[in-house]
């Protein structure tokens, strides 16, 4: 196909209804409620909590080598 577009054919009697409005798009515009936040802003976070719970565990490895335990 050398840059065609294929439209889907709409059988007779069937209506094309419109998107409905509550799609992802909703997620991202300033009309949403609640806090707003980038997707960069998640990751950051996430990275954080897993590297804070990676230093938890080996902060509980090294004082339990160095209790005798």
């Amino acid at each position: 196909m050398s840059g065609t577009v294929r439209r889907r054919v709409v059988p007779q009697g069937e209506v094309r209804r419109p998107p409905p409005q509550g799609s992802m798009l909703r997620f991202y515009s300033d009309e949403s409620p609640g806090l707003k936040i980038t997707p960069v802003v998640v990751l950051g976070m996430s990275v954080c909590f897993i590297g804070f719970v990676t230093m938890l565990h080996a902060i509980a490895k090294i004082s339990a080598y160095t209790s005798g335990k």
